[in-house]
């Protein structure tokens, strides 16, 4: 269904708590969300660690024992719980003696390409349109600010990337939370966030600085037209490429969704025919990533209905997990 899905997504979260546009600002960024879940994980006693990247899976007769930690530590444990992209946890961490054949050709084969560019702006002030001036906030400044003026608009802008290169006049999906939420610019200033598309899906395996560079540029301008003085206003930008969301996250591809939202990796497809129920073929180790149901998008499905999962094993005693 590809972009039919992602816009009944997009609409499913528009009523997801039965209240029309619950898809909103945590306050103080998204670094809140991750901040309130280590509160709350503390307060059960748990314990957190970070700089301590897990170098592979323990797994012995098909069931986990434990990771090991790129320093070398060993952590044990009957129950662990992924949340990274399939392939970094399955072909990469996991020993591949220990997963079934079918098992590691649909991660092998598993679609992770994109196309997105993330640009995030600092700004002295906010945009004033010329559609709908405004000498402050005003309530456009506080939904999604569009630069996609027709189809055809974004389907060339797609047909660049597919030729190779990077889009003309690229789309844009903006937004601006500091109209929002005044923790993020005591200052008075302004945040703008740009979700943009499309560079070509190769640019993941390599940095394209001058050409991510020239990309915004392009992309400033337009916003430039509607908006006079945008340009001018601007502190600051931090341009995200697929290459680096690949190495700095983990997204590999660039894909944000841990994989494309295709036809062919969605529900029980997703990652794998057999375990779309958060379970894996490893006994003891659930996957809570974003290439499970209802992956993508920051929605923390994924990570409870692993949690579901595991602790429902734990009453039941359950061992092992093979496809059927």
């Amino acid at each position: 269904p590809g972009t039919a899905y992602v816009m009944a997504h997009h609409s499913i979260g528009d009523v997801g708590d039965g209240q029309l546009g619950s898809w909103g600002y945590p306050e103080g960024g998204m670094g809140a969300v991750s901040e309130a879940i280590a509160r709350s994980a503390r307060s059960f006693g748990a314990e957190i660690r970070t700089k301590a990247r897990v170098s592979r899976m323990l797994v012995r007769g098909g069931r986990i024992e434990g990771v090991v930690l790129e320093n070398g530590d060993e952590i044990r444990a009957p129950l662990v719980v992924t949340t990274l992209h399939p392939r970094t946890a399955f072909l990469d961490q996991t020993p591949r003696n220990e997963l079934p054949a079918d098992f590691v050709s649909d991660i092998e084969h598993w679609k992770t390409r994109s196309g997105v560019v993330k640009i995030n702006l600092a700004l002295a002030e906010l945009p004033n349109f010329t559609a709908d001036p405004s000498s402050g906030i005003a309530e456009h400044h506080t939904g999604s600010v569009e630069m996609a003026p027709t189809m055809e608009y974004i389907e060339s802008a797609f047909q660049d990337a597919r030729a190779g290169r990077p889009a003309l006049a690229p789309f844009s999906d903006g937004v601006i939370p500091t109209t929002l939420d005044k923790t993020l610019n005591p200052d008075g200033t302004h945040i703008m966030s740009l979700f943009t598309q499309w560079v070509p899906a190769e640019w993941a395996n390599e940095p394209h600085t001058a050409e991510l560079d020239a990309y915004a540029d392009r992309l400033i301008d337009l916003y430039d037209q509607v908006a006079p003085g945008f340009k001018a206003s601007i502190l600051h930008r931090d341009i995200v490429g697929p290459h680096e969301m690949e190495v700095e996250y983990g997204l590999i591809g660039g894909n944000i969704f841990h994989g494309e939202l295709s036809l062919e990796q969605l529900f029980h497809m997703r990652p794998a025919p057999g375990f779309a129920d958060y379970r894996t073929p490893i006994a003891g180790l659930y996957n809570g990533s974003s290439a499970t149901h209802a992956g993508g998008g920051v929605c923390g499905i994924p990570g409870w209905q692993a949690a579901r999962a595991a602790l429902a094993d734990q009453k039941k005693g359950r061992k092992r997990f093979r496809r059927t």
